[in-house]
């Protein structure tokens, strides 16, 4: 995984007076720390989550010293959609972390041949595993869909169980070569006799 690094500083501002100046404020939470107040760039952590989500490790760099974070809970503002608040978690190398990790779908599937349509369920898998065994992302191989009705589930990917432990439920599917939805169209001349009423009889059947 790619190495990401945060700049920040601790702070003693308030969230109003940061924003003002386009910098955000938040806390690092560690089980074996107090809560670290910080303080950092918008435009620096938004690159960076983007890149990072829940799932990679982002070091925050106080000059000095460097804290081994994970995103954990975020919030944001309900119109203009901007962060507004964010917690991390310090992570201890040899802790297991608990995390979300998001699913990669690849190759072709040759049901989408047969005119199958492709639903997905599951976007990502929640497990827990080591700091240092985090991955970008699970890999779903589209190919195994060979026609009409096949299913992928959790169970099915090749996760290796000795690194993670995955918490949703093995059985769940995540996508599905489903039949196509098939619209059917009457013709003019069946739409025209459903509009008779039932009752109404032609004059040779008098």
């Amino acid at each position: 995984m790619k190495n990401l690094v945060l700049n920040v500083e601790t702070r003693t501002e308030s969230p109003k007076e940061l924003k003002a100046v386009k910098m955000l404020a938040w806390i690092v939470y560690g089980h074996k720390q107090e809560p670290i107040k910080i303080k950092m760039d918008y435009s620096s952590f938004l690159k960076t989550f983007r890149i990072a989500w829940e799932n990679h490790i982002i070091t925050l760099d106080f000059g000095k010293n460097k804290i081994d974070t994970l995103v954990h809970d975020i919030q944001k503002e309900p119109v203009s959609w901007d962060f507004s608040h964010i917690d991390f978690i310090a992570i201890v190398k040899w802790e297991k972390v608990h995390t979300h990790i998001p699913l990669s779908f690849v190759w072709d599937s040759a049901a989408v041949k047969e005119w199958a349509v492709l639903e997905e369920y599951i976007k990502e898998l929640e497990v827990k595993c080591q700091p240092t065994d985090l991955v970008d992302n699970f890999v779903v191989d589209l190919s195994k869909l060979e026609k009409i009705g096949d299913v992928i589930r959790v169970e099915d990917l090749l996760i290796d169980t000795n690194k993670f432990t995955v918490i949703t439920e093995s059985h769940s599917v995540i996508v599905v070569a489903d039949q196509p939805k098939v619209h059917k169209v009457e013709d003019e001349a069946t739409v025209a006799a459903s509009d008779v009423p039932a009752t109404a009889q032609t004059s040779e059947e008098k």
